[in-house]
């Protein structure tokens, strides 16, 4: 039996929307609200990674745990290792769930699911239809995946890019930031340097790809948003609010 850690990297300095970890959505900096669902899945620990003294000072107010961690990490991965090893130096939790902090709603059952496909690869991540708009529009990472035959929920990725790839698809699918790491291959991953086509298309999971590392994917009907722009910003703000008065 694995034993599941979730642990969120958050740094203060994005660069299309800033400090955006702290935008206040419904009374809460979005990060408690990514925080809080990912408790709800009840899977293990859920631990912050952060580069702020101002992001963990929210956490740690209220009762969770918060990792400062090195400002100079080329990626969210790199960041998430420090975490663990920091809170977790006796190597109780063999599986890593790296929970982006910009993903403020999305159902708990999502990583329960995403859990229970793991099989033997590196890496398990998800993925769901996207939408037309999705297709052409450089912030949604579209992946190209091999299919199980026996599986249609459960493939291997074969590239990532934020153009449209592969040509003349019936279907483009949406990937979804979420992965479930073997610790074993997050060290592994960690030890490359920087790779070609993760510098080309700024995506990390290129540089395990290009290192010869399995990643599956698990598809969901969930789309998640992810928060880069102030538009994401206001659909997400609106969304939880309304989400909020019909309850």
């Amino acid at each position: 039996m694995l034993k599941p850690i979730i642990i969120i990297p958050s740094r203060l300095g994005s660069t299309r929307l800033q400090k955006k970890a702290l935008k206040i959505i419904n009374g809460q900096p979005m990060i408690c609200h990514v925080w809080s669902n990912a408790l709800k899945a009840d899977l293990g620990p859920v631990v912050v990674a952060t580069d702020s003294e101002k992001i963990s000072n929210v956490i740690d107010a209220k009762g969770g745990n918060a990792i400062l961690t090195d400002a100079n990490h080329h990626s969210g991965s790199d960041r998430i290792y420090e975490a663990l090893s920091k809170f977790d130096p006796d190597f109780h939790y063999d599986l890593i769930i790296n929970l982006q902090g910009d993903m403020p709603i999305f159902d708990s059952g999502v990583l329960q699911n995403l859990v229970s496909k793991i099989r033997s690869e590196d890496i398990t991540t998800l993925v769901c239809k996207a939408n037309f708009d999705e297709i052409s529009d450089p912030n949604v990472v579209k992946a190209v995946i091999s299919w199980d035959k026996n599986d249609d929920d459960y493939g291997t990725a074969l590239y990532f890019s934020r153009m449209q790839v592969p040509y003349n698809a019936l279907t483009y699918w949406h990937h979804i930031g979420i992965y479930a790491w073997k610790r074993k291959s997050l060290k592994k991953f960690i030890s490359f340097p920087v790779s070609n086509l993760e510098k080309t298309e700024k995506l990390e999971q290129l540089r395990a790809l290009e290192n010869g590392m399995i990643m599956k994917v698990v598809k969901t009907k969930d789309h998640f948003i992810g928060v880069d722009t102030q538009k994401d910003l206001n659909k997400v703000r609106n969304k939880i609010k309304n989400q909020s008065e019909s309850n």
